[in-house]
């Protein structure tokens, strides 16, 4: 929750709420005021405010084991702020939770790009933040077209394979009689999020946004996209003309701009120039049926991206799901293929080993 200044009567208030854990926007606090708070039953970990407002929290139960994962964001970085938590929930499963702000007017950083990208693509992941952007998706009595910023920010999290937890329309934010916005937002990965609600709340013009996690380990695809491709057959010649034809001119006034285009254009040479991949010393991986799949997806998606309706959406997330449920079930047969030809009393080495037991959570309560 965005609480517009974090005092001692607001941080009891929202203790008194009894959740497990609480991810907190706006503390407008010094790390020397963060402190000398009183916690009780939890335990703080916060993002000290860089000049005027900012500040971010979480609070864990003590009862709960958790860690915070550190996250550098540069100085010259003033428009994002973040502190990122892990708390185990059993012994071979964590939680993720990241409390994010965004100045106004925000900005996609490489630091949220980092956040989003770079935190264990396996484990569960709750993302909670007010993020001061404007978009059909979460705002669909939008009456402008969403900013490049905003749909720029829509996209990483959708490639990221995070789920938007809020209700279409549902209203997070209100200052005066006629002010109403949904800039608080709720992102999932990995977890099945119910009870979703905003509320009002005399602690702020924010909403206290209140749900509960709950979710069945699911096998994950490895992170390494390096196995994917087959750098080796990579025609890099043409790789390397295509890549050049495509690069912009540098202009130092608009390097952000010129930064997307160059990743733009290194993603289409090397989709156009290297073939998908087999493992070294396997059958082959990527093949017409899983070509085809990633192509529906890709589809959908683009789809979804130009008029994000609740049906697209549906669609994005349905192709995307038969698409890494085929790529998992390749993976697991290639590896029980490889795993058969090994003699008996061979060393088994760790890469052969592909599955988990499954394992249940269930977390009563989340709010922010």
């Amino acid at each position: 929750m965005n609480v517009s200044c974090l005092t001692p009567s607001k941080l009891a208030t929202l203790m008194a709420q009894g959740a497990d854990i609480i991810a907190i926007q706006e503390t407008w606090k010094s790390s020397e005021q963060i402190a000398s708070m009183h916690t009780g039953d939890y335990v703080l970990y916060a993002q000290s405010r860089i000049g005027k407002g900012g500040g971010v929290a979480v609070l864990v139960r003590k009862t709960l084991r958790s860690k915070r994962i550190p996250l550098t964001i540069p100085q010259h970085d003033t428009s994002h702020e973040v502190v990122v938590v892990q708390v185990a929930l059993d012994q071979n499963r964590d939680l993720i939770v990241a409390s994010a702000y965004m100045r106004p007017p925000p900005q996609v950083t490489q630091s949220f790009r980092r956040l989003v990208n770079c935190l264990p693509a396996s484990s569960p992941l709750l993302l909670c933040g007010d993020f001061n952007m404007h978009h059909p998706q979460w705002e669909p009595f939008l009456e402008t077209s969403p900013s490049e910023v905003a749909a720029e920010f829509l996209e990483l999290c959708t490639d990221a394979g995070l789920t938007l937890v809020n209700t279409p329309g549902g209203i997070t934010y209100a200052r005066g009689t006629r002010e109403r916005s949904c800039i608080d937002l709720t992102w999932s990965k990995h977890l099945t999020v119910s009870d979703w609600s905003a509320s009002v709340s005399p602690l702020s013009d924010h909403y206290m946004l209140t749900f509960t996690l709950h979710q069945a380990f699911k096998d994950t695809i490895p992170s390494a996209p390096r196995i994917f491709h087959s750098w080796g057959k990579c025609k890099w010649d043409s790789f390397v003309k295509d890549l050049d034809a495509q690069l912009p001119a540098y202009d130092y006034k608009k390097q952000s701009t010129g930064i997307k285009a160059s990743t733009r254009a290194l993603i289409t040479s090397y989709r156009r120039h290297c073939p998908r991949g087999m493992h070294k010393d396997g059958p082959r991986l990527w093949d017409d049926t899983l070509t085809e799949a990633e192509r529906i997806a890709t589809d959908s998606k683009a789809r979804y991206l130009q008029s994000p309706t609740p049906d697209r959406e549906a669609e994005m997330q349905r192709t995307r799901s038969q698409f890494f449920l085929l790529l998992r079930e390749r993976l697991r047969n290639t590896y029980l293929r490889r795993i058969s030809k090994l003699n008996p009393g061979e060393p088994l080495a760790w890469k052969y080993i592909s599955g988990q037991k499954r394992h249940h959570f269930h977390l009563p309560h989340q709010f922010y």
